[in-house]
């Protein structure tokens, strides 16, 4: 499977957990994780932009925080979902999903 090819299902499967719940994204992170880094080779130089702000908040996502278990788990979904919208930008500017869907 070529590159464009993968990104492409990629994209379709972060399309359809959205589908499923349009607030967080059903299971997306590793989708997200995944299509971001397929686009190293065929990064456009806004592209690279927003894969800066989506490795921010993935690093945000993990910093350590002095909350209670259960905070530490919404926190960390919380800005994982606003990086997975990052890349859901990405995938509706590359043509790879519907326009007409607000993801972000």
């Amino acid at each position: 499977m070529n590159s464009e090819a993968y990104s492409a299902e990629l994209a379709a499967a972060m399309e359809a957990g959205f589908r499923k719940n349009p607030n967080t994204g059903e299971h997306c992170h590793s989708l997200a994780d995944a299509y971001m880094a397929s686009m190293v080779d065929t990064a456009l130089p806004k592209d690279i932009e927003e894969r800066e702000e989506y490795d921010r908040l993935v690093a945000w996502s993990l910093e350590k925080r002095n909350v209670s278990p259960g905070e530490v788990v919404r926190t960390f979904n919380y800005i994982r979902v606003k990086a997975v919208r990052v890349a859901m930008k990405v995938t509706q500017r590359r043509g790879e999903v519907r326009q007409h869907e607000q993801f972000y």
